[in-house]
């Protein structure tokens, strides 16, 4: 597999000086510089109805202790006050994606990690890359 960065781009210039900032990350393996080689797809979901505790991430189904990155995004286009609540562990918040919102985050493989959609008629995708 070739080797996967991510890269992370603000153009705000009243909030970084005046200029662009940009960081990026290579996707290695832990410890090591070997890329991670495994990765879910993009899954899209459609909620009809508002839906708790949707599991995205079982713990069970990877490892512990290696450098998996998670992917999440609110495609829903819907009223700014709907929210897709991202959850790890028996129901620890992480935080709230609001319409277009999105993270990208380290998971340890510990724990599930859950979503839930605040309103009927969202949608939201994610894809985990990973080490096994």
């Amino acid at each position: 597999m070739a080797t996967t960065t991510a890269k992370l781009q603000f153009n705000a210039p009243e909030f970084t000086g005046g200029s662009n900032f940009v960081v990026s990350s290579t996707l290695f393996k832990a410890g090591t510089s070997t890329g991670i080689d495994q990765f879910t797809g993009i899954a899209r979901v459609y909620k009809a109805a508002a839906t708790a505790d949707i599991e995205i991430v079982a713990a069970a189904d990877y490892a512990d202790n290696k450098a998996h990155k998670l992917y999440v995004r609110n495609t829903s286009t819907t009223a700014d006050d709907t929210y897709l609540l991202v959850e790890v562990g028996s129901n620890e918040p992480i935080g709230r994606l609001y319409p277009e919102d999105w993270m990208f985050i380290p998971v340890d493989g510990t724990e599930n990690i859950k979503v839930t959609t605040s309103d009927p008629t969202m949608s939201f995708e994610w894809g985990l890359f990973h080490e096994g």
